[in-house]
């Protein structure tokens, strides 16, 4: 891929599809490039939009994205999908939307909100009411028995959807998309998958479109012929006995016809397992072909999505017409400015969604976050000042911690020193990005490296800290950012043992066997049969717990045990280690007590312990000490770098 971006060329000539203006309907965008509805959880029970969403969507407005699509809202609260939906199920929601699509008019941005019925997909305590669904079948997610609609019941849903759509245009916002994707009630209807009604509401592709096609009818009629109405489809469901796209093509047709200004295409349901947020083991716009594939049948705007990080996998899906618009979603939780950035040529400067899904699950346990940008889901309150008296800040380790520690300190106005003391930056990041498919993660540790060099740090590599530096100079602040290193485990054998800590076997691979034994099945043993296995090797995997990966995203953890099975990897669960000896491992199970042997390598990977051994000296020394990271307790990239922000913003 050509990188003469960085030599100050017009960008436009790389990025020109993407960039280049379009329409749908009577709304004019700037570009291509479309922030999808995705969920935050920032709304309190009342559904109403408050100062927390308006600064998130600015933030995305003011980072040059096309339009933005306001989350998934509810048209009735017995409809909701979550308790911190938003809803628009009555006139007096209407000023908070106005307040939102206000501040986006001001910045010169355009919005469109989406409108939903979870159906059978969220759960009474939810609702406060029994679940609905096309037929009394229930989602295999949720596992709650739904009550099937009477008709009566539908025609007033389709009235709902028909309202909220007139309080979206009331509200002043740019367009509505209704969402008949993902297994919400509207898919339900159209999929067969849940829809086995045999009355005029299903029994063929005609009866499963007819509460759809009456939706789109309805908010056509409040909203007028002008406002742009987007549906948005799942044109492959990927269940047996789901849609496909050869289905979702008549679908498509059908709304066409029906008068849809755009279809925005997406894929699966709830239960359509761990595809439905394509994490690094995807391909990257794994859903494009889908769009494609309805954009040959149809001749209104496309919308496609799916793992679409980068301006030049965007721009080459518009220049190839598989799409007519691109969904970033996040990507632009990691970067909200990054239309803004590729437009004016600064690509390098682009911060890398990573796709490790923990925006996912930062939702499923309270609201939206980011492992990578510890702004996002704070862009009300976050605040970078300069500090009132700037002072010399030393950080120790150049991990991911201490990169983000450095850079905010830096930003404010101090004098930064950065001590690694190995010879490039990343600290165990660097590791983790090894296993296969996880070589984003290297992108993160290379844009933050090009971060600190465009900022007035000293960066000294190769250089371990002790406390004799403290005689030559002594700093006003010190940040402990040392990381964490393997654990140990008190086993019997294990100091006669020929045994090997996985950071060690990650670093050093060729000192590794043929025959190995890793100990310890979370996240880093895992990965470290995934890697091991891509390389030749014969792995076992011991783990006292029940399964594997268990530390991990939900998403991940599934894709990994995937690639596991598929390897031949053996791994055995519910195995506690009892002893060592030499190259073999006695095992208790549920079975008793078994012997593993004949391993060239034994490999630990059984946790992380702090190393913050100089803390405490550090006290005595210097007045302002903070530990953050790994070095404070071992945790997940994202909790460090927030730390880490944190932390910075405080001196």
């Amino acid at each position: 891929m050509s990188t003469s971006w960085m030599g100050g060329e017009n960008p436009m000539a790389f990025y020109g599809h993407l960039f280049s203006p379009y329409r749908i309907g009577n709304l004019e965008l700037r570009n291509r490039i479309v922030m999808p509805p995705m969920a935050t959880h920032f709304a309190g029970e009342d559904g109403t939009v408050n100062d927390r969403h308006i600064a998130y969507y600015l933030r995305r407005i003011r980072g040059g994205v096309g339009y933005v699509t306001f989350e998934h809202t509810g048209v009735l609260k017995q409809g909701r999908a979550f308790l911190n939906m938003t809803l628009i199920d009555s006139d007096g929601q209407i000023p908070s939307f106005r307040r939102l699509t206000e501040a986006i008019h001001r910045e010169g941005g355009k919005i469109v909100i989406q409108i939903n019925h979870a159906g059978r997909q969220t759960s009474s305590s939810i609702t406060g009411s029994p679940t609905v669904a096309p037929s009394a079948i229930p989602c295999p997610v949720r596992k709650e028995m739904p009550r099937a609609l009477s008709v009566e019941e539908i025609h007033g849903i389709v009235e709902a959807f028909g309202e909220a759509a007139r309080r979206v245009k009331e509200a002043g916002a740019d367009g509505v998309e209704i969402h008949m994707a993902h297994g919400y009630l509207l898919c339900q209807f159209l999929s067969p998958f849940s829809n086995q009604r045999t009355d005029e509401y299903g029994g063929d592709e005609a009866g499963r479109m007819r509460m759809a096609l009456e939706v789109l009818q309805a908010v056509r009629k409040r909203v007028g012929p002008d406002f742009p109405v987007l549906c948005r489809l799942s044109a492959d469901e990927y269940v047996e006995g789901g849609l496909r796209l050869s289905d979702s093509q008549k679908i498509a047709k059908a709304l066409e016809r029906h008068g849809a200004d755009a279809l925005h295409i997406s894929a699966c349901v709830g239960a359509s397992g761990y595809l439905n947020h394509p994490p690094y083991y995807a391909e990257e716009g794994v859903f494009v072909h889908l769009a494609e594939g309805i954009k040959a049948v149809v001749g209104i705007p496309v919308i496609t999505v799916g793992r679409i990080r980068t301006p030049e996998l965007a721009d080459r899906v518009v220049k190839e017409k598989k799409a007519d618009l691109v969904s970033m979603g996040r990507a632009l939780i990691a970067d909200p400015d990054l239309p803004k950035k590729a437009l004016v040529g600064r690509r390098e400067e682009i911060l890398p969604c990573i796709s490790c899904n923990r925006c996912v699950q930062s939702i499923r346990k309270g609201a939206l976050q980011c492992a990578v940008n510890p702004e996002t889901g704070r862009e009300a309150v976050f605040q970078l000042k300069r500090a009132e008296r700037p002072k010399k800040v030393w950080v120790i380790g150049g991990g991911p911690g201490g990169m983000k520690a450095s850079e905010i300190a830096s930003e404010r106005g101090h004098e930064v020193t950065l001590f690694e003391e190995k010879g490039e930056l990343g600290g165990r990041f660097l590791l983790a990005a090894l296993p296969p498919k996880k070589e984003v993660l290297r992108e993160w540790v290379e844009y933050m490296k090009r971060r600190l060099e465009k900022l007035p740090i000293k960066i000294l590599l190769g250089k371990r800290f002790d406390l004799s530096l403290l005689k030559e100079r002594r700093p006003d602040v010190i940040i402990v950012a040392t990381g964490a290193r393997s654990f140990y485990p008190t086993i019997e054998g294990i100091e006669e043992a020929k045994v090997i800590a996985v950071d060690e076997a990650l670093e050093g691979p060729m000192a590794v066997g043929q025959k190995i034994l890793i100990v310890g099945g979370g996240g880093i043993g895992a990965e470290a049969a995934d890697y091991f296995s891509e390389k030749g090797k014969e792995v076992t995997v011991v783990e006292m717990l029940d399964g594997i990966a268990l530390d991990l995203v939900g998403h991940l953890q599934h894709f990994l045990n995937v690639r596991l099975k598929e390897k031949g990897v053996r791994i055995l669960t519910g195995a506690k280690a009892t002893r060592f000896e030499k190259n073999d491992l006695w095992i208790e199970n549920r079975e008793g007590m078994k012997k593993l042997e004949g391993f060239d390598s034994i490999i630990i990977a059984m946790g992380s312990v702090s190393n913050n051994d100089l803390t405490q000296s550090l006290k005595e020394e210097v007045g302002e000490v903070y530990v953050i990271g790994d070095a404070s307790k071992p945790r997940e990239v994202m909790e460090a770098l927030f730390e880490a922000e944190e932390t910075a913003l405080r001196i």
